[in-house]
Parts: structure tokens; sequence; C-alpha cells
């Protein structure tokens, strides 16, 4: 008996489930991965498997054994026609203007792409959780670039070793040291292509369709989208104002047994939350215990305007189960495309060899370039001034929050960082609000992006690429949409005229 190559249907995409099953049988025989004669599994095992009712799997089977694609043999099973025709199969005997290309890809198809609505008007992007490109040092860096090809050339535009540019290795460790790791030996880093890349490795390394992994919830929607891209099954933690609830966490590890915790306890998106210091303890000795690994994501940690950041997961004692990330992306610009990875000399190995497939290798003039800028001290000077700028736009988020968002909502106050949590009262969408702020030029994210489930009355505001200038407008058009919401709901509720849409 063949096993399916099937881990789950997509539910959010239209039409009957047993539609979707049977095209998936015929795409599976297209592509040859079923043959003639070859025995599907029961319908009741599959349909256990695809947590579908089993009445679903045998109508998929019904029409495939009616259209001549399937036989079905009392007592013996359900196999494949021995003799298909190409109509039966949904192949064209002539040329076709339209090519099945999707009957070609492998795996799991990537989730669909998050979209705003269009906007009209000055766009105020609360929705961008990137660097102002008006602070890029650009005229300090390219002399740092022209100074490294100067000094290394020709070496600097050829591969580099599949570690990094040993030169930059060894940069790196200094760096951390004085910035938010030590004890760091150069076996235990690899430099990769920002730390998307970093996420994409590990998910590479250790993710398998229908394998768990568990996240803070809200979390990072690019690192949801891509674990759901490896058909891992997600669990979210839910968080508090000290990060996330490590009780919670707890109670998931008891019953589950996950590949990874994923967790961003530095500035957290999309918070902008520390996990608290004695969490941070209770988290790597709860990982530890139940010998799961955690995934550090630092990608900002060094973007704090109070009070510096709690220490590492990976500085704390019992770290040998965590895999750190980092990248100077949010701080400096995220073009530059340079990330790392600590961890154990046997991880940093094996993703070492699955970036090799990958890539080859990341580029050394950039990481030349990024040593030399920083080893300059134009790196500290840049920190400090996009630190004042960041705080500054902070600082007007929260004022204009409070001072314009009706009651009922509430907004998370994060030490550093680029980003925060707005909440809606319960009963209103923030995807609803989206379309009427769109209108006027302002743009955010919904909550359900960020959350493994609900989410809907939650949005993300970011900061670090508005102009302080352009906030408080911002802000106003956010708290008259969401007094619109209110007041229309309300109406709804009375049995009055309201300017919801009638469907």
């Amino acid at each position: 008996m063949i096993r399916l190559p099937m881990t789950e249907i997509d539910r959010t995409k239209p039409g009957p489930l047993f539609l979707k099953v049977k095209e998936e049988i015929l795409r599976q025989i297209r592509l040859g991965g079923l043959r003639p004669g070859d025995r599907l599994p029961p319908t009741r095992q599959l349909a256990t498997e695809l947590g579908l009712n089993r009445g679903t799997v045998s109508v998929a089977y019904e029409q495939l054994v009616d259209e001549g694609v399937l036989e079905s043999h009392v007592g013996r099973g359900t196999y494949v026609a021995t003799e298909l025709t190409m109509d039966a199969l949904g192949i064209s005997n002539g040329a076709s203007s339209e090519y099945k290309w999707v009957d070609h890809f492998a795996g799991i198809d990537p989730p669909p792409p998050n979209l705003y609505p269009q906007v009209n008007g000055n766009l105020i992007p609360f929705h961008r959780n990137v660097p102002d490109e008006a602070l890029f040092p650009i005229d300090t860096f390219r002399v740092s670039l022209d100074e490294s090809l100067s000094i290394e050339g020709e070496r600097l535009l050829s591969y580099a070793p599949k570690a990094g540019h040993p030169k930059f290795v060894s940069f790196l460790i200094d760096y951390l040291a004085e910035n938010r790791l030590g004890g760091v030996s150069q076996n235990e880093v690899l430099v990769v292509n920002g730390s998307q890349q970093a996420l994409d490795l590990i998910g590479r390394a250790f993710l398998r369709p229908g394998d768990t992994v568990v996240v803070e919830n809200p979390s990072y929607s690019g690192a949801l989208e891509l674990f759901r891209s490896f058909g891992a099954r997600i669990i979210g933690v839910d968080m508090d104002e000290f990060g996330l609830r490590i009780d919670e966490a707890e109670k998931i590890l008891a019953r589950e047994r996950p590949k990874f915790i994923y967790t961003m306890p530095t500035f957290q998106n999309p918070t902008g939350r520390n996990l608290a210091s004695a969490r941070r303890e209770q988290l790597v000795r709860l990982a530890a215990r139940y010998e799961v690994p955690v995934i550090e994501d630092d990608f900002d940690g060094e973007l704090f305007y109070d009070n510096p950041p709690p220490p590492t997961l990976k500085s704390l004692p019992g770290n040998q189960g965590v895999i750190y990330i980092g990248t100077p992306s949010k701080m400096l610009f995220p073009g530059l495309r340079i990330g790392w990875i600590v961890a154990e000399d046997a991880v940093v190995e094996h993703l070492g060899r699955v970036k090799q497939i990958a890539d080859l290798s990341s580029s050394q003039l950039l990481q030349a370039a990024f040593a030399r800028f920083a080893q300059s001290g134009a790196l500290s000077k840049h920190k400090d001034r996009v630190r004042r700028a960041y705080k500054e736009r902070r600082d007007q988020l929260l004022q204009s929050l409070e001072k314009r968002m009706p009651e009922g909502c509430s907004w998370s106050r994060p030490g550093g960082g680029m980003s925060l949590l707005v909440s809606l009262p319960s009963h209103l969408r923030a995807d609803r609000v989206l379309e009427i702020t769109a209108d006027q030029g302002v743009l955010f994210s919904p909550g359900s992006w960020f959350f493994v489930n609900r989410g809907h009355h939650h949005l993300r505001l970011c900061f670090g690429s508005v102009p302080v200038e352009q906030i408080d407008t911002g802000v106003k058009v956010l708290a008259d949409a969401v007094k619109r919401e209110l007041r229309d709901r309300r109406a709804v509720a009375l049995g009055k005229p309201s300017s919801l849409p009638q469907v």
C-alpha cells in the first residue's frame, strides 16, 4: 500500500473538500508519485491523516472510480487503474495555452502573501517594520567598501569559507562579546544572508511535514509563513506584559513534542515587549528539561531607548540547546543581508552544509565592509543617532495614542525595537479598520497576520520609517476609523442605519 504524500488539505481555498482530495490524487498520478497498480490507503486511514470526515474521502474515491482513474475491489481495496487515459487524468492530447505548473511544484504550497489595500493620497507607513532610509550612513559605508576592496581585493570577490569571511568571524566574536553575547568560539559561528535565511536553514534542517513548532502568540509573520511552508503545525503560547508565559509553555511541552521553540525575547515583533529576566532563566531551564531546542531571534536587541535589555538566552547557564540568531539589518540597513547563527559545534556544522547547498556562500565583501565600518567607530555613532531618532518617534506614537484613541483600546509600550501592538475592543476587526484608514493614506498590519489563532482585533504599528511629524496625523486617522467602527457597531446593535457595507 502506498502512503499518499498529503499531510493536510488547504481549507482556505474555495471548493468542496472532496474535490481537493480528488485533485491531489490526480496530481500525484500525473507526477508519478502514484503508479498504475498502486494500492491507495483505506478511506478511514486517509481521512484520519487529513483530519477529514471519512465520507469526504469516500466520495473522492468513488468519483475517481467512476472516471476510470481508480479501481475498487471488494475485500482487496482501491488501486490506481492499470490502464489510464490522458482524458481521465485531465491531460490534453494537443498543445495547450495553459501549462499546468502547479502539477510540477513540490512540497506544500507556500501561504498566500499578506496584502495591503490600495492607498489613496500620501502614505503614512505604519506597516513598514524597516529602518528609515533617510538615516542610512551611505557615504561612510561607501568608504568602508572602497577600503576593503583596496586592502583585500580579489579575495573578497571569491567564494567565502563555509562559516564566513575569517576576519569577519573574528570581528563578530569580539563585537558580540562587547554588545550581546560573550564566550563564543569560531566553530560556533555561521554567517548567513540575514536572519530570514537563518530561519530558513533551521526550517530545512529541523522540520518535516507534520512537525510541531511552539511560538509566542503573537509572533513574527515571516517566521509563521516560513514554518508553515515546511508543513509544520504551529502552537502559540500567550504573552502578557512580561513576555511569553512560561506556565503556558510548560503545559504545552508536557503534552507535545515540538521540534523547537521559536522566540524573540528582546523587543519582540509585533509587541515590542521584553521577556523578563526571571522568565528567561525559566525558559532555558524548561527547554533543557524537556530537551527541546530554543531558537532565539535577537533581530533588534541593540535598538533600546530606555535601558539595555536583559541578557540573551544564549548567555544564560544551561544554554546548550539555544540557537542564537542576530543581524544588523534593523539597526543599519536591511539590504546589507548579513546575519549570524551562534550554536553548538554540531549544529553549526550541519547548518553550514545545508547553507552550502542553498547558496554556496555569503558575500565576503559585505562582511569585510561591515567589520571595517564598525571598527572605524562609525557604527557606534550611527547607533547613537538612530536610537535618538527612533526614541523620539516611539515617544510621539505613545503620546498620540494616549491622546486620540477611544476608550477600550490598549497598546504595548516597547523599550526598544520599531513596533508595538494595539488592541481594539474585541468585537471590532482590524482588517475592517484598515480598509477605512487606507482611503486616507494610512497603512498598518492587521493582528491576524501575527497570531496563530484569533488576533482579529489587534494591529501592529511600526514607527521606524514614519517621519515624526506624520505620526500624530496617522494616529488621528486610525483613531477616527476606530471611533467610526464603534459607532457603526452600536448602530447595528440598536437596529439603526450605519455606514457598514450591506452584504
